[in-house]
């Protein structure tokens, strides 16, 4: 049984793979991730490894979602862990420039 997660709570999250998207013209890329934490998820390490059907479901939720309000998106095929831990480098880098930060990998 999976516990409730309450708003504003920390978890520690492993990103499994990216999902890019385009919405409304621009790159709007999703990390897509488990918690570490959680005995259902904790062993998956890629994004390949997750169900079909559960990758049906995270995409469909994300055009579904913009379509509620009339917006136009489109999600791109899923990628790899190494382009999702590639993209918060990134990211971090462009927030946080000058700051040193590395990113633990568990596998």
């Amino acid at each position: 049984m999976q516990e409730p997660v309450v708003p504003g709570c920390f978890l520690r999250a492993k990103a499994i793979g990216l999902m890019p998207m385009i919405d409304q013209g621009e790159a709007d890329d999703k990390i897509i991730a488990v918690c570490a934490d959680d005995p259902e998820y904790r062993h998956f390490n890629d994004i390949k490894e997750l169900p079909p059907h559960r990758l049906a479901e995270i995409r469909r939720f994300f055009e579904d979602y913009k379509k509620n309000e009339n917006k136009e998106v489109a999600v791109n095929d899923f990628l790899p862990s190494e382009d999702a831990y590639e993209a918060i480098q990134h990211s971090m880098s462009v927030l946080l420039p000058g700051f040193r930060f590395s990113i633990h990998v568990e596998t």
